[in-house]
């Protein structure tokens, strides 16, 4: 049996220089952005639309990456997904330019 996932907690934010946060001005070409705090078996990461255009996103480098295949968020939302083991980096791009895509990884919902 699962266990329930307990309130998040992000990694990396403490000390004189908090690391808790990867961001990334979005465009409407593909990127890649860097996950901070990589986790070393899985975990969570809170994903922050901040801005009026809504995205895509893919773990990986999705050079293919569109609009129409990626995993969509609305414009000022903020979801919650699991990092698979072995993930790094996340691909993203935007349906027009004006928001920044802000992460942190930690664990639980």
């Amino acid at each position: 049996m699962t266990q329930p996932l307990g309130m998040f907690q992000p990694r990396g934010a403490q000390g004189a220089t908090p690391a808790a946060q990867a961001q990334i001005a979005v465009t409407t070409s593909v990127q890649q952005i860097n996950l901070p705090a990589v986790p070393v078996q899985g975990g969570t990461m809170r994903m922050v639309v901040d801005g009026s255009a809504n995205i895509a996103w893919s773990y990986g480098v999705s050079a293919s990456l569109s609009m129409t295949n990626g995993v969509p968020m609305l414009a000022n939302t903020i979801e919650t997904f699991t990092v698979p083991d072995g993930v790094t980096q996340l691909s993203v791009i935007g349906a027009a330019a004006g928001s920044t895509l802000r992460i942190v990884v930690g664990d639980g919902q």
